[in-house]
């Protein structure tokens, strides 16, 4: 009977390695600590996420117990998360641009400011698979002999930029900056104090090619021929419509900082027909949270073989919102605030499925280093959950980018390998058998985690383990790998266990440098 639970058990693998699924999440500060690699070496009630499989009581060991965990982890593309970040400080400063344009006002040293920043800014976010994710989760297990059960709570969240390339232009028939300068010709140098800045920006134009594109976004001025001309007009301009000496060089301080970005926008979407103050630049927020209360099960099916299981109903809730970037100021968390202020519940169920072989078991002999191999089959029947509906009076823009589809835990499967140098040392890595879905269009996930895992301190009444590791998603090379650690303190029958991990890129939000990428994990723990 056993056997032909195993046979049962790889026939359903093997049909929903077919089916892609949601990402990976890290669960538990010692499956993070060793980069995420938790498949072949997950014990006591953390084996009912990795690998019910290891919920199998095992004669030599005592697994039974309780554990309470927590964790999240943050990834972004590129600098979507400072861009994001950005524009929603630039808000107000947006709104007086737009209104400038529409009134055919003069430009101030402030709009030229914005709108080289706001180019800058907008071109990190350039590419359809841009986006910041977020994951968490946070659970209660408790295992008895080959039984657990457990309430967990795992939540994903995303936040997508959508461009608008079509109306970023400045001066167009009808509205549009005035940049005229009433005494001084194009051709009549600033005043004394004003030259340097005109020359600066008469270099910028020449030194990144956008005297064309420039020309064409400012409504083709007349009697300018060239790029001194050009900054020759704007600074005039900025000069006899009020602007300090002072302002100004602020300005082209700014434009210098932030013009190879700007030229990006300026000179591949030259031939834009709309004007910058109808532009539509947004942001999709989407989120999904599980509650899942789980049964597992474990039971060796032969010599060296243990399969495993999960039942569990799932109440689901997702959520989701636009934002419109340059004049909501609203940033990254207020975004997945607004989403959740729009949701819908859907109550359903899902089956895991995991195997674990240890090989020297199934020879019946020591094998080198005790090698042992996992499979983990999660959400194998696919559950689906309803998304909620667009409000009424959503922007058209909002509307056009709205996921109306259901949202669906497909099937992922997870494969991993552990082995044992030393009775003190676990050499661990996992890998995703399937390529699995993100919230984030065009990104997807595949991860391959590997750690070790060393007792600093291994007696019999306490025990320190050190981890290290290593995680990298071979799908997506805009996502940064993670760098993890982690450590354990085992005090006779209770435990601690933290975990994090961080990326070496970074960047700048409200100030401060962050990660790109960052992760976090805390278990306590009681086992006997």
């Amino acid at each position: 009977m056993k056997l032909k639970t195993g046979i049962l058990f790889f026939v359903a693998l093997f049909v929903a390695q077919f089916a892609s699924a949601q990402q990976w999440q890290f669960v538990g500060p010692r499956a993070m600590g060793m980069g995420g690699a938790g498949v072949a070496t997950a014990y006591g009630p953390d084996a009912q996420y990795w690998n019910p499989a290891g919920l199998t009581q095992e004669d030599d060991k005592n697994e039974t117990g309780l554990l309470i965990n927590a964790g999240a982890t943050l990834e972004t593309t590129g600098k979507v998360l400072s861009a994001v970040d950005k524009l929603a400080d630039m808000s107000d400063r947006y709104q007086n641009l737009a209104n400038n344009i529409s009134g055919n006002n003069a430009a101030t040293a402030e709009n030229i400011s914005t709108i080289f920043e706001g180019l800058n800014e907008i071109s990190k976010l350039i590419g359809d698979n841009r986006g910041v994710l977020v994951n968490a989760d946070a659970g209660l297990g408790f295992k008895f002999k080959n039984f657990a059960i457990s309430s967990r709570a795992i939540g994903t969240g995303a936040v997508r930029p959508v461009l608008d390339t079509e109306n970023i232009k400045f001066n167009l028939s009808g509205s549009g900056l005035d940049i005229s300068a009433p005494t001084n010709t194009v051709n009549t140098p600033p005043i004394t104090s004003n030259a340097t800045a005109a020359t600066n920006l008469a270099n910028i134009i020449n030194n990144y090619g956008i005297y064309d594109s420039l020309l064409s976004f400012l409504g083709n001025p007349t009697g300018v021929t060239n790029a001194t001309q050009l900054a020759n007009l704007i600074i005039n301009s900025l000069s006899e419509h009020g602007a300090t000496t002072t302002q100004i060089t602020e300005a082209i301080d700014v434009v210098t900082a932030n013009a190879a970005g700007a030229a990006e926008i300026l000179n591949q979407y030259a031939s834009a027909s709309g004007s910058y103050k109808d532009n539509k630049t947004l942001a999709m927020g989407e989120a999904a949270t599980f509650g899942e209360v789980a049964l597992g099960y474990g039971t060796k099916v032969m010599k060296g073989l243990k399969v495993g299981g999960n039942v569990k109903v799932i109440s689901g809730y997702t959520a989701e919102t636009g934002v419109m970037l340059l004049t909501d100021n609203d940033d990254f968390k207020d975004i997945l605030d607004k989403a959740f202020d729009n949701k819908k519940n859907t109550n359903t169920w899902a089956v895991d499925l995991g195997a674990l072989i240890n090989f020297s078991e199934m020879a019946g002999k020591d094998i080198w280093w005790n090698p042992q191999v996992g499979v983990t089959a999660r959400n194998i029947n696919g559950p689906k959950f309803d998304r909620p509906d667009m409000p009424v009076g959503t922007d058209t823009a909002i509307a056009a980018k709205w996921n109306s589809d259901k949202y669906q835990l497909k099937p992922q499967i997870r494969a991993g390998v552990s082995v044992n140098p030393k009775n003190w040392m676990t050499l661990a890595a996992d890998i995703d058998v399937t390529e699995n879905d993100t919230l984030l269009d065009g990104i997807k996930s595949r991860q391959l985690a590997v750690g070790v895992e060393f007792n600093l301190v291994n007696g019999s009444k306490f025990n320190m383990p050190l981890r290290l590791g290593y995680n990298k998603n071979l799908a997506e090379t805009s996502l940064c790998p993670f760098y993890t650690a982690g450590i354990g303190f085992n005090m006779l029958h209770f435990f601690v266990e933290l975990a994090g991990a961080v990326s070496t890129k970074t960047s700048k939000v409200d100030g401060n440098t962050i990660p790109n990428s960052a992760a976090a994990s805390l278990t306590l723990g009681f086992l006997f």
